[in-house]
């Protein structure tokens, strides 16, 4: 008999598309598969966050995924689902559309995070890889988020996650994110570019190691799920939240949720393949998992942060004992 998973995370995505095309991001090249842009329902949202909790767990509900949750303009009825329930819920966003009326629903729902995502440290750094120009848009809805917050006394918590883009300037390109950290008065993680499970060239920000050893996603207490998955289904369990996009994301299926249980996903057979090949340092079996830079052991990924309890290989918004590095090291 298996043992039954206590879950503490679950990334329950609620778009699939984004309103972004970032240059390190798989989303814009070569571009997500239509079948996984779409928006989960909030119905199939909700019955599949039944069959998770609460018989699996209480986790921590993440609505991001890969995906950019306030293209959902009924975000807050997710947020609402997943409060009933008695759940911590978060977001990790692009920021452009946390404003206003819209803003304040999502605060009002009674979201525990929200963190802005701010490539670039200037209007012109930030254009390059988030080929957007709302450097200034952003800083404004995260200071306006922060006040509200305040004003309506509201427990949200505001943190912000930044990338070197240029390994040659990291002590500057630190300095330059922490001022943006400290005016908006909130924790901020700065780390190393990463490759998005091989899918990404992070040839300008290489990780190196003597050898690989497991991320400890496949035996953590986590689930990542997709609002689409393969053509004309909905829900689809990856291996982890970094194989984004093609060729590895359709490959990276190990069940959907939309009409499979949860045992029979998270203890089929690919997903025991998957704990196996781990187990056993076999990365080169799955296409998805041999090229990725996760299995590299890399302290200096963290770059700076101002959050004193911080460990490398912990998740925001979930409890300081879920350490992904501990989870690798007790597979072997």
């Amino acid at each position: 008999m298996k043992k039954k998973v206590d879950l503490k995370r679950v990334l329950m995505e609620v778009f699939g598309g984004c309103n972004y095309t970032c240059q390190m991001c798989p989303q814009s090249s070569p571009g997500r598969d239509t079948s996984f842009k779409r928006k989960m329902p909030l119905k199939d949202f909700e019955k599949i966050l039944d069959k998770i909790t609460p018989e699996y767990g209480k986790p921590v509900i993440g609505l991001s995924g890969s995906g950019e949750a306030t293209m959902a303009k009924d975000l807050a009825d997710y947020i609402k689902v997943v409060k009933k329930r008695n759940l911590d819920v978060f977001i990790y966003t692009n920021g452009a559309r946390v404003v206003g009326d819209y803003m304040k629903s999502i605060v009002d729902a009674g979201i525990d995070l929200i963190r802005f995502s701010i490539i670039g440290y200037n209007k012109e750094i930030y254009k390059k890889w988030m080929d957007s120009d709302n450097f200034d848009l952003v800083l404004k809805n995260a200071k306006e988020t922060t006040d509200y917050i305040k004003k309506s006394k509201s427990n949200c918590k505001i943190s912000t996650y930044h990338l070197i883009t240029d390994n040659n300037k990291i002590e500057m390109e630190k300095e330059k994110y922490q001022k943006i950290v400290n005016d908006l008065d909130c924790y901020g993680y700065i780390w190393k570019m990463h490759n998005m499970s091989g899918n990404y060239d992070n040839s300008a920000n290489p990780r190196r190691s003597r050898e690989k050893v497991s991320c400890g996603r496949p035996f953590a207490p986590e689930l990542t799920v997709r609002a689409g998955g393969e053509p004309g289904r909905l829900g689809a369990v990856t291996a982890c939240c970094q194989t984004l996009g093609p060729p590895n994301e359709s490959k990276s299926i190990m069940g959907h949720l939309d009409k499979e249980s949860f045992e029979e996903v998270y203890y089929g057979k690919r997903y025991e393949n998957l704990r196996r090949v781990h187990k056993e340092k076999k990365f080169d079996e799955l296409d998805y998992c041999k090229d990725c830079d996760f299995l590299f052991d890399e302290p200096e990924s963290l770059v700076w942060t101002n959050d004193k309890d911080y460990k490398l290989g912990q998740m925001l918004g979930v409890s300081k004992d879920f350490n992904l590095v501990e989870y690798g090291k007790a597979s072997t």
